[in-house]
């Protein structure tokens, strides 16, 4: 039985499944390298000649440098591991194209059913997730057969590091051989998935290239902050020795310098001297400030924002984190379709082929989709945060209406710091602001100082976050470019005061 790969290439069936490619004894060296760890005494100039060898085709040190920095970084592990497991929550399912035959459905049925009892799904969901990071990621597929259905049984990931570029082209990977030409990877044979973090070649394509730099500025960071550590607080010690002290002398006074600061306690010639000039003082704040950013670089990076990421008791709120949210789900959904259409040609391709019909053509393959996708991206285009908080921020159901007003009347009792909110106090401005027979216009006149006032002293993203707290039904989005404008944000909430009432 004549078959051909998804680019119409000739190919034995028996060079397929008979054994891994892997196995071959040209390439099999490559399984006992041992990782070269380039993070150890990384610098900026050594990690710009990194890039420029796998640039040049040479991937192993990008590729150990890049299992170095989520193996050491706390940031980039967890940052890197939610984009990377949210996929593997997303329901799969095989769907014929538009216009299909009654083959082509019968072909998306079968292949849906294959996909639905695969084992080790989200794990292999989970290694092709790794190219986000790393710019490809290869999974060497195991083939199986049962009676006269060919099967896969296993995905072995393989590092980046076995892989090499081709020199005609900058965007084919090739195996690794003894005789450092690389061979093609064979067809039917892996799962190459490719995922466009952004555009450019693929030792290039890879976010870790970005968080490279604050990853080794951040160290740099940690090193010094380490070192201030250690001195911070012990006095500075200077040893005098005479003319003519030869090397033993000052060797043993060296001794003698740094002993005392440990031990409170030592012994030097009578004829050489010691002075305390006093202890050894500095601050954190610049390296924990660089800690900081870099922190935030790396989230921004992964995730789009910091707000997912991070809890810093001014800038977490809902609504930014529900804004930020947002951001994520268009990375999700970016990263979910783009594992469909590598295993729509990786995967389910050669299925059909081994199984259905040797001469598939491979643009009528059934897709992989994820129906999840699309019902989560309808309900977050509802009007009002309260279904978009429910199905992307996954942590808690929307919040009642009920406070509208009490936050509303708190937000205005506080103009008068002198006098204390009370319960009784609420329920008298709920009264007020009631009677008013215009009531947008009296929160226009009473919150808009108090709008300035607190804004002195807050910047536009903590603004965003009190205003989300004080009124946490309210959609804060349309406020989010028009933060400067107090006048404009307290007609806004006026607004949504009577519109609450009016329900």
């Amino acid at each position: 039985m004549a078959i051909v790969d998804v680019n119409g290439n000739p190919l034995s069936i028996k060079q397929v499944l008979e054994y891994p490619q892997t196995d071959n004894p040209r390439v099999a060296n490559i399984a006992n390298e041992m990782a070269t760890h380039p993070s150890q005494r990384l610098t900026p100039r050594r990690l710009q000649g990194i890039f420029q060898d796998a640039e040049n085709g040479n991937l192993i040190a990008q590729s150990d440098l890049f299992a170095d920095m989520e193996e050491r970084d706390s940031q980039i592990f967890a940052d890197m591991q939610k984009r990377k497991l949210v996929l593997t929550t997303l329901k799969r399912e095989v769907q014929p194209l538009a216009n299909a035959t009654p083959a082509e459905v019968a072909d998306a049925a079968y292949l849906n059913e294959v996909i639905q009892s695969l084992d080790g799904w989200e794990d292999l969901i989970l290694d092709m997730a790794d190219g986000i990071g790393k710019g490809f990621s290869n999974q060497e597929i195991r083939w199986g057969i049962s009676g006269r259905e060919y099967y896969p049984y296993g995905f072995d990931w393989r590092p980046q590091s076995w892989f090499t570029i081709a020199q005609a082209d900058q965007n084919k990977l090739l195996l690794r051989t003894d005789n450092s030409t690389g061979e093609p990877l064979r067809p039917f044979g892996w799962i190459s998935h490719k995922p466009k973090s952004r555009s450019g070649y693929v030792a290039r394509a890879g976010l870790m290239r970005t968080l490279a730099w604050p990853y080794i500025y951040r160290n740099f960071g940690g090193q010094g902050l380490a070192e201030m550590l250690e001195i911070y607080g012990l006095p500075i010690r200077i040893g005098k020795y005479p003319a003519g002290s030869g090397k033993t002398e000052r060797s043993e006074l060296m001794k003698a310098v740094t002993t005392i600061g440990r031990s409170a306690g030592g012994i030097m010639p009578d004829t050489m001297k010691m002075e305390i000039v006093g202890a050894a003082s500095g601050s954190s704040e610049p390296f924990l400030a660089l800690a900081e950013w870099a922190e935030k670089s790396i989230s921004k990076t992964i995730l789009g924002g910091t707000l997912t990421s991070q809890a810093d008791g001014k800038t977490s709120t809902n609504a930014l984190g529900l804004i930020h949210n947002e951001v994520r789900l268009d990375l999700m959904d970016a990263d979910a379709r783009q594992c469909g259409t590598t295993l729509r040609s990786d995967l389910l391709y050669p299925l059909l082929v081994l199984n259905r019909n040797p001469h598939a053509d491979p643009r009528r393959t059934p897709k992989l989709v994820f129906p999840e996708l699309e019902e989560i991206r309808k309900r977050a285009e509802q009007p009002g945060p309260a279904a978009a908080r429910y199905e992307i921020n996954f942590n808690r159901p929307p919040q009642d209406n009920s406070t509208a007003l009490v936050s509303l009347a708190r937000a205005m009792l506080r103009q008068n710091p002198n006098e204390p909110i009370t319960e009784a106090g609420i329920s008298d401005a709920i009264a007020t602001f009631m009677a008013s027979s215009k009531p947008g216009e009296e929160v226009v006149a009473m919150l808009a100082p108090a709008l300035e006032a607190i804004a002195k002293t807050l910047t536009p993203e903590e603004m965003l976050g009190a205003l989300s707290e004080a009124f946490p039904s309210m959609d804060v989005r349309p406020l989010s470019g028009q933060l400067g404008d107090y006048m404009a944000i307290a007609r806004y909430i006026g607004m949504y005061a009577a519109q609450q009432e009016r329900q």
